[in-house]
């Protein structure tokens, strides 16, 4: 039997490439909009941290909270329902 050879890439090689570049870039996007998330969600924890520290324990526990509190509560949680 005689193969005919070519330098060509079969059509189902390319569509295959192509369907796993696409979902490689979907996973992509979807690790880079995580992120963007969390590094917001640190922004504002960092900008409440430093408003924290320029109260005094007296304000902090006028609003009820203790020094223990402020990394728990400036990163979004609560014990408050």
């Amino acid at each position: 039997m005689l193969i005919h050879q070519t330098r060509h890439i079969s059509a189902a090689a390319l569509i295959g490439a192509a369907t796993l570049m696409r979902s490689a870039a979907r996973h992509m996007r979807s690790s880079g909009v995580r992120l963007e998330a969390w590094l917001e969600k640190r922004r504002i924890a960092a900008a409440a941290l430093r408003e924290f520290e320029t109260m005094s324990e007296r304000d902090l526990l006028d609003i009820g909270l203790t020094p223990v509190d402020l990394n728990r509560v400036a990163w979004g949680a609560s014990d408050r329902f």
